[in-house]
């Protein structure tokens, strides 16, 4: 999900320059961005469900439809655009309609942030153990081949 957001931003961005260098693009564009919309929304659904609690999936659901309605209407002026190339108010509409969106996708990343906190507590308390865990096997390797015993007659097979 974090992928197709981020997507969005890229193609948002491209829009941005496309409105400029060639309008003419735009509809390419405004196509693709429908479609990583499309399939965000549809990743949401199962990532609100899971979240950790009930208002954080509501946040999730809630962001990624505000999502969708910046999206919406930056299609809307791409479109516009495409009509009148030469229009600055249209140029400049779309341009503030992109950073709109740009800063919508932010909010859905930061609500799957939110949403994500104890899955990634779980990941790095299991870093962690695998960590502790390697750092004994690797002792466990050097007390076994003798290279930790003391320089009396006990082995380390004696004392485990």
């Amino acid at each position: 999900m974090v992928k197709t957001a981020k997507a969005i931003a890229v193609t948002v961005q491209e829009m941005v320059t496309k409105s400029t260098t060639n309008p003419d693009e735009l509809g390419t564009l405004a196509n693709q961005l429908t479609n990583d919309y499309g399939q965000l929304a549809q990743e949401a659904k199962p990532a609100a469900l899971t979240a950790e609690n009930e208002e954080i999936g509501s946040h999730i659901k809630r962001r990624v439809q505000e999502l969708g309605h910046g999206c919406a209407a930056l299609v809307t002026k791409a479109g516009a655009l495409q009509c009148s190339p030469s229009d600055a108010y249209t140029k400049k509409e779309l341009i503030e309609t992109a950073r709109k969106v740009s800063e919508k996708v932010s909010h859905v990343l930061a609500a799957l942030q939110a949403g994500n906190r104890g899955t990634q507590a779980c990941i790095t308390a299991a870093s962690a153990v695998s960590g502790i865990i390697a750092d004994l096997d690797t002792t466990i390797m050097f007390a076994t081949a003798g290279t930790l015993n003391r320089e009396s007659s006990e082995t380390f097979a004696d004392h485990r």
